[in-house]
C-alpha cells in the first residue's frame, strides 16, 4: 500500500532522525555534528518531498486509467502544496538575507577584515560576503579583556572560514521542506557555535580562554546579528552548554561509530523513496487493465 510509504517517508523516518540528532548532539565533535545533522536533514526533507510527489504522480496515472483517487492522494497533494509554498518563501528570504549581508560587508569602512564599530550596544558578529567581514562594537570591546577580544575575533573568523551561514541556511531550508524536522534547527545552530568555539580554541591553544570570553560576552546585551550574520553568542539558550563543553574534554572519536544511527535513518528514508519510485515506474510501464503494483490508499 502507498499509505505505508507515505507514513514512513514523511513521518517515521524524519522523527527517527530528530531523536537521533537529540541523542548525538553532545556525543560528536561539533564539526562532524554540523555536517552529519545538516546533511541528514536535507536528505530526509528531499526524500520526503520526492516520495509525496511520486505518490501524487502514481495516483494521477492510476486515475487516468479509471481508478478512483483515494484520500491518501488528496492528503499528499495538500501536503506537497503547502510545503512547496513554505520552501519557496524560505528560499526567497534566504536569498534576500544573503544579498543584504553581502551589501553590508561591502559597505563597511576600510579594508581590514575586522571592523570596530561605534555604538553602545555590545555585539560581535560575522557578515558573509566577498570578502566576509567581522563587526565588533565599541561597547563589546569595553566589556572584554584583550584575551577575550582575541577569542571573540577568532570565533567569528571561524564562522567565515567554514561557511557556517551556508550550513544554517541549508538547515532552515530543510526544515521549511519538512516541519517535523523543526527540533533539529536549534541543535544545528548550537553545534555551529560549538564548531566555531573549538576552532577558535585550536587557533588560540586555550579552550578555557574561549569559555571565559563566552561568559563575559553573555553578561552584556547581544541582539541578533543583521541579515545572514552569525553572532558570537548564537542565542542565549546554548551559552551555558557551550561553556561547559569547552571546560570538558572533547568527545572521543570512538563516538564516530554512533554515526550509524543517523545513517540508518537517512538510508531508510532513501530506501522507501526508492520503492515509491519503483512502484511508479512499474505502473507507468504496465498496460491498461493490468493489476496495480500498489495502492494509493
Amino acid at each position: 500500500m502507498m499509505l505505508d510509504h507515505l507514513l514512513i517517508s514523511t513521518v517515521t523516518a524524519p522523527l527517527a532522525l530528530v531523536v537521533s540528532v537529540l541523542f548525538l548532539v553532545d556525543r560528536l565533535r561539533p564539526a562532524v555534528a554540523v555536517i552529519v545533522f545538516t546533511g541528514a536533514a536535507v536528505t530526509a526533507a528531499a526524500s520526503s518531498m520526492v516520495s509525496v510527489a511520486a505518490i501524487i504522480a502514481y495516483a494521477g496515472v492510476a486515475g487516468v486509467r479509471g481508478n478512483r483517487l483515494t484520500w491518501t492522494s488528496w492528503v499528499a497533494l495538500g501536503f506537497l502544496t503547502v510545503i512547496a509554498i513554505l520552501l519557496v518563501r524560505r528560499a526567497m528570504r534566504e536569498r534576500r538575507s544573503y544579498r543584504a549581508a553581502r551589501e553590508l560587508a561591502a559597505a563597511l569602512p576600510g579594508d581590514d577584515p575586522v571592523v570596530f564599530a561605534p555604538g553602545e550596544v555590545a555585539e560581535a558578529y560575522s557578515v558573509p560576503g566577498r570578502p566576509g567581514r567581522i563587526v565588533v562594537s565599541e561597547a563589546m570591546l569595553r566589556a572584554l579583556s584583550d584575551e577575550d577580544r582575541a577569542a571573540v575575533v577568532e570565533h567569528e573568523r571561524a564562522h567565515l572560514a567554514t561557511g557556517h551561514h551556508v550550513w544554517l541556511a541549508a538547515s532552515r531550508l530543510a526544515i521549511s521542506a519538512h516541519p517535523l524536522l523543526w527540533p533539529v534547527r536549534p541543535v544545528i545552530a548550537y553545534v555551529v557555535e560549538r564548531w566555531a568555539d573549538e576552532r577558535a580554541a585550536t587557533r588560540l591553544g586555550n579552550r578555557v580562554q574561549v569559555a571565559r570570553a563566552i561568559g563575559a560576552a553573555a553578561l552584556v546585551r547581544s541582539p541578533a546579528p543583521p541579515g545572514n550574520g552569525v553572532g558570537f553568542l548564537g542565542g542565549r539558550r546554548g551559552v551555558p552548554q557551550r561553556i561547559s563543553a569547552l571546560l570538558a574534554p572533547l568527545p572521543s572519536m570512538g563516538y564516530a561509530a554512533l554515526l550509524i544511527i543517523p545513517a540508518l535513518c537517512t538510508a531508510g528514508s532513501l530506501a522507501w523513496t526508492g520503492e515509491v519510485l519503483i512502484d511508479l515506474s512499474e505502473l507507468i510501464r504496465a498496460k491498461p487493465g493490468d493489476p496495480l503494483c500498489g495502492s494509493t490508499g
